[in-house]
């Protein structure tokens, strides 16, 4: 199989209780479009702020609950460049991972709008 023959066919986000979220793509070969089984699963980590918060918005608005629509409207508006470099910067780590691929997969992004503090119980 080629690598540029390994496509996405689905992308899952799920939200996490602290409005982080896991975006998720499997991917598989164009010539096997029937293929269902995602046998290899590969997770990173990315620090994306203003992904994770207009995300966050997203999700209060999909459980219909309050935000201020103009205010997330300007904000996003001041924060545009910043949203869409994030989201340059987390394909190019996806279509990075495609290219090295030589099965069909998924690829798993935590995002979050925090940095991870590294353990002091685990080495390395």
């Amino acid at each position: 199989m080629l690598m540029d023959e390994l496509k996405p066919f689905r992308i899952e986000i799920e939200w996490t209780d602290r409005e982080d979220f896991l975006f998720s793509c499997h991917y598989r070969s164009a010539s096997f479009p029937e293929c269902r089984v995602v046998p290899e699963s590969v997770a990173v980590r990315h620090f994306f702020p203003v992904m994770t918060r207009a995300m966050g918005n997203v999700l209060r608005k999909l459980r219909r609950e309050h935000i201020s629509f103009p205010l997330f409207l300007v904000t996003l508006a001041f924060e545009h460049r910043h949203l869409l470099s994030e989201i340059d910067q987390m394909l190019n780590a996806l279509h990075s991972h495609l290219r090295e691929q030589k099965s069909p997969g998924s690829w798993n992004c935590h995002v979050s709008g925090e940095t991870m503090k590294p353990s002091s119980s685990r080495g390395g």
